[in-house]
């Protein structure tokens, strides 16, 4: 099967279309996808028509998709997700929230974080509601010398409600909080597939460094945030309805936008794929 692919940013993120993931996908086609994906790291497929189903079927190629149910989940598959701008923190005080809103990695809080994550653009604003990714392998290759010999080796708490939380997230029931513990990981992971190192942070849930207190951990991760945040690393993503794009969290971070008119909805459907402990 032939696709066409299209260089989206300077530093990461390719488009293919002509390509319909509702049809069989022959194993060459699915393997120069996932080259693909390697390379760019965001990898957009365009003009695409799933139903839920569908959309996790055609996800699947890619990984197993997972359950998660801190996010509304689709009637006819459990295992998509919905993220939509009416989105309520329904078992707290009800007040919007806006999922993904400062920059993160999906499901750091897990031991065995998601590796892929994909949303299909169902409704999108005529403006605004963009999605902004950041080059994780770039922002550690760019680092000085003695700060990489530093951090490599470091390890990090994890936790759905970290003392530095920045973004709202969903009130979950308590023997759900029981099934998710702190979780551990490291500063610098290798990627499994690339063997390239990449910073792994997540402002929203990450605690603290192993060894070191509070003020040292924050110090440290408030200077690693800024240098992997900076516009140099970046693609910002603007959505057209029918795309559906793929990242890989164990070398990026993202961030959603909630910058569209008033009135306008935003709804995504979501599927991420199971990854394996962070090394």
């Amino acid at each position: 099967m032939i696709f066409q692919t299209e260089t989206l940013g300077e530093h990461m993120a390719a488009a293919v279309s002509g390509l319909d993931l509702g049809q069989d996908i022959d194993d060459e086609t699915q393997d120069a996808l996932r080259r693909v994906l390697n390379d760019s790291l965001v990898l957009c497929i365009r003009d695409q028509h799933l139903a839920p189903v569908a959309f996790r079927d055609a996800m699947a190629r890619f990984g197993t998709p997972m359950l998660r149910k801190q996010l509304e989940r689709t009637p006819e598959c459990a295992e998509v997700n919905i993220i939509s701008s009416e989105d309520r923190d329904t078992l707290g005080d009800g007040r919007r929230l806006v999922n993904g809103a400062n920059w993160h990695t999906d499901d750091s809080f897990m031991r065995a974080p998601a590796s892929l994550t994909m949303l299909y653009g169902v409704v999108v604003p005529s403006q605004g509601g963009d999605t902004q990714f950041t080059n994780m392998y770039a922002a550690y290759d760019d680092l000085p010398d003695e700060t990489r010999r530093k951090i490599d080796g470091l390890q990090v708490v994890h936790k759905y409600h970290s003392r530095r939380q920045i973004t709202d997230v969903s009130t979950r029931p308590p023997e759900e909080m029981a099934a998710m513990p702190a979780a551990t990981h490291p500063l610098v992971r290798t990627h499994p597939e690339t063997g390239r190192k990449a910073l792994y942070l997540n402002p929203n849930r990450m605690d603290h460094v192993v060894g070191l207190d509070a003020a040292q951990s924050d110090r440290l991760f408030d200077a690693l945030i800024e240098h992997a945040t900076q516009p140099k690393y970046q693609y910002r993503h603007k959505w057209r309805k029918g795309d559906v794009v793929i990242w890989d969290n164990r070398c990026t971070m993202h961030k959603a936008n909630a910058d569209y008119p008033d009135g306008e909805r935003r709804l995504m459907h979501r599927v991420i794929v199971a990854g394996t402990e962070p090394v």
